[in-house]
């Protein structure tokens, strides 16, 4: 297995964990996890009503 597929197949097992709101943990990096955010909504000052569609956010969250 060469770095790029190492890094390639490192990529997707990640992006699967996340995809299903695991948590990933690195030592001596950090922790990515996934957040919901809930729809929202706000009125501008000229009356406009503003709304953000619900998302999932990937979060990382760095070691101490």
């Amino acid at each position: 297995m060469t770095d790029k597929n190492t890094e390639s197949e490192i990529a997707t097992i990640l992006a699967a964990q996340l995809k299903e709101h695991g948590r990933i943990q690195i030592n001596g990096l950090g922790t990515f996890s996934v957040e919901h955010r809930k729809q929202e909504q706000h009125q501008e000052k000229d009356g406009r009503i503003i709304m953000k569609p619900p998302a999932d956010l990937i979060v990382f969250t760095p070691e101490k």
